[in-house]
């Protein structure tokens, strides 16, 4: 529950810092795609240790515009006797105004570790864009998986995704289930805690 509560903060906090310090390299336009995702982290070795954090903040689209935010897709690989994989992916949706589309991915990430001893964490989490004007606000959070598998491996997963925001008779979808966590092995454990809300 406590790391499913930080995950929220956290989201929140970068969904803050966008809000009050929007940063772009061009002035907003009707199509903003963002992509800070399809990031590959992989340690091998019988000692191995991988960590990987990944933070991705949508754009702001006008005039009919889609604001595409997709930071998922993560990959994060430690390979060893005693390998650890800990992963940590945050992803804001932008912002689309004028009849516009958010949509936000921020699943779809895989957290593996492999050998004896191995663990694997992972914490994704997803907060929806805002749709302005009829606008659709699409977020997906889901489709996440966690595997350790060795003799004592154990596997934790916290995924949070929270719905955007479709205003003036908008359409608002969220999608935060479909994860997979496994522990696989002699002593192996698995935990997961999913929570998904709409707004």
């Amino acid at each position: 529950m406590r790391a499913r509560l930080l995950s929220s903060v956290v989201a929140l906090a970068a969904l803050a810092a966008v809000l009050s310090h929007p940063a772009s390299a061009l002035p907003p336009g009707p199509v903003s795609i963002t992509h800070g995702g399809g990031n590959v982290n992989t340690a091998v070795g019988a000692f191995s240790q991988s960590g990987q954090s990944a933070t991705t903040l949508g754009g702001i689209a006008t005039g009919h515009g889609v604001a595409i935010t997709n930071g998922g897709n993560n990959r994060n690989t430690a390979l060893g006797a005693q390998s650890f994989a800990g992963q940590s992916t945050t992803t804001v949706g932008g912002v689309a105004a004028g009849h516009g589309t958010a949509l936000t991915l921020g699943g779809n990430n895989v957290n593996t570790a492999r050998g004896f001893g191995s663990a694997a964490t992972q914490t994704t989490s997803t907060v929806g864009g805002t749709a302005f004007g009829h606008g659709t606000a699409l977020t997906s959070g889901g489709f996440n998986s966690n595997l350790a598998a060795g003799k004592f491996s154990s596997a934790d997963q916290q995924v949070v995704t929270l719905g955007g925001t479709a205003a003036g008779h908008g359409l608002n979808v969220v999608s935060g289930g479909a994860n997979k966590n496994a522990a696989l092995g002699f002593g192996s454990s698995a935990s997961q805690q999913v929570f998904t809300g709409g707004q």
